[in-house]
């Protein structure tokens, strides 16, 4: 009898884990088939990212691939090593795209299977952080987010999270691997490193080392990697930074306040379905220090350096969140348990037994992951050095993609490139990745509308041309059939920089209607002043920057 109670008992405390394996494994399966449609099927670039770092595909040295991406080498090696053993059809072959959705659908599912094991193994609260987190990931799939599923953000999400998980066992040195290694697929992971400010049982000056060690590591290592390829990037390329100047202009910061403070449906406050603003509220407790300042710095960076309405980028505290969020749960039910008596906070995280499974899995996740990029990386670098030329083997081959998947990941990619050259001031630039859309796809009313107005009214005179202007944005408004006002407002500037000031005035009360009819009132109030200033026979100019 002892020894079938004994069993019995082993059965029923082993079971919520296979319990909560099993709906892991389904959330899956369910996520699998949500994402694979993003690849060939999807945005080009999506496509064009996850196979970077193949052989086959490189394009690692390309505009298409920023400098802020070029440094998470582990994410676009691994999927680039995934590509070159799985893909084996011809560009002209119907199973291609079948091919590249399935690998592109398994690689992020992978990775998403990884996570929701760490954390089933890790934590007995599992099956609610699990189903958080595929909720939070559902989430990016709204259209506020961009379709885009980048080969860095689930893996760097896991690091993050053993990081985490690793700091709150004081296992500092395994803490220090994970984000070691992270942050090889997403520099953010590095905010995980203040954590051993906090390792309260060393000394400050182990403390301190390690903490520079450990931003050492990713910030050399990324330079002397990309250096042997003869990619020039800067060390830390946040917000795409080439100069510490540039890294202290904070380009995002009034676009992402604007983006913050804008009431829609698709708001940054229900990212993570909505867990990074519940943790931020009820997160506050003395325990709970380490982590939070860990996700205030997180944000801090997103809010200088990320686009805020990628809900994606907050992937990585995810985890973090619903970790948190279970504890405050686990606060309440102990309270009500103890008849509505504070319990107090509990001394340590809802651990599981089965947490020493981690520290095994953990080193082999790291050699294995590691150890892949580094070979495909080893690949690519002795085909370099016996080239004896910058990357010339790896020249794109268009006949190995649709060539028409192509000229629309670069067009997207000069316009992304145009777009941050705007609002760096830097105008020249700007007008250069314009021309180079235009190159690819001459009836781009994007470009056409905004080099017209970089034409008409850049502040700097050399730049501008009022009858190239004029061409351009009477060729924006000829492709939208003279009924977006974005193209008409550009069109008025360009005929008062030609000097046609009549024309100017007439296209200008045309904007100032539509403007009226469609709104904003601020607008409207904006086209009226440069009505106005029409009249007066003058050219509307930006100012020069300070």
């Amino acid at each position: 009898m002892g020894r079938t109670f004994s069993v019995r008992r082993g059965g029923t405390k082993w079971r919520p884990l296979f319990v909560e394996l099993f709906v892991a494994l389904s959330l899956c399966v369910s996520y699998f088939f949500l994402v694979r449609n993003y690849c060939a099927n999807g945005d080009p670039v999506n496509c064009f990212i996850f196979t970077a770092g193949s052989e086959k595909y490189y394009r690692l040295n390309q505009p298409i691939i920023c400098d802020a991406w070029k440094g998470r080498l582990s994410g676009l090696l691994l999927s680039g090593t995934l590509i070159d053993s799985s893909v084996n059809e011809r560009s002209d072959s119907p199973r291609l795209k079948e091919q590249l959705n399935n690998v592109f659908g398994l690689y992020h599912t992978f990775w998403l299977l990884l996570l929701f094991v760490a954390v089933t193994f890790a934590l007995r609260y599992s099956l609610f952080i699990n189903l958080g987190i595929f909720a939070g990931l559902i989430y990016n799939f709204s259209p506020a987010a961009g379709p885009y599923f980048y080969p860095w953000d689930i893996p760097a999400t896991l690091f993050f999270t053993l990081a985490v998980l690793f700091f709150e066992r004081r296992q500092l040195w395994l803490m220090a691997a994970a984000t070691c290694a992270g942050c090889f697929f997403k520099e953010t992971v590095l905010v995980c490193a203040p954590l051993t400010l906090f390792a309260s049982h060393w000394k400050w000056g182990k403390r301190m080392l390690v903490f520079v060690g450990t931003v050492a590591v990713y910030v050399l290592g990324k330079k002397i990697l990309l250096n042997l390829l003869h990619l020039d990037v800067a060390g830390l390329s946040m917000g795409n930074a080439t100069s510490l100047g540039d890294l202290l202009r904070h380009t995002y910061l009034h676009y992402n306040f604007k983006v913050l403070l804008s009431p829609t449906l698709n708001s940054v406050i229900f990212a993570n379905a909505g867990t990074l603003a519940a943790v931020l509220v009820l997160g506050w407790r003395r325990r709970f220090l380490p982590c939070m300042t860990v996700i205030l710095v997180f944000l801090g960076g997103q809010l200088l350096y990320g686009g805020l309405n990628e809900f994606r980028i907050f992937m990585e505290v995810l985890p973090l969140s619903l970790i948190l969020l279970s504890e405050r749960w686990r606060e309440y039910t102990e309270s009500s348990a103890a008849g509505g008596l504070s319990a107090g906070p509990a001394a340590a995280w809802a651990v599981r037994e089965t947490f020493p499974v981690l520290l095994p899995m953990t080193v082999v996740l790291i050699g294995l992951s590691t150890g892949v990029a580094a070979r495909q990386y080893y690949i690519i670098f002795e085909d370099l050095r016996q080239s004896q030329s910058e990357l010339g083997k790896y020249e794109i081959k268009s006949k190995e993609l649709d060539p028409e998947l192509l000229r629309k990941a670069y067009v997207y990619d000069e316009l992304e490139l145009a777009r941050i050259s705007v609002a760096m001031q830097q105008f020249s630039t700007a007008a250069s990745h314009y021309q180079r859309v235009l190159e690819l796809d001459t009836n781009s009313i994007p470009a056409l509308d905004n080099l017209a107005w970089l034409r008409a009214t850049a502040p700097d005179p050399s730049l501008r041309n009022g009858n190239e202007a004029v061409r351009l944005a009477e060729r924006a408004c000829q492709q939208t059939q003279y009924k977006e006002v974005d193209p008409i407002r550009t069109l008025a500037a360009a005929y008062a920089e030609a000097g046609r000031f009549d024309d100017a005035v007439a296209t200008a009360r045309k904007v100032l209607a539509m403007a009226l009819a469609q709104g904003p009132k601020e607008l409207a109030a904006r086209d009226e002043q440069l009505l106005e200033l029409y009249k007066s026979g003058r050219p509307y100019h930006h100012k020069a920057a300070p």
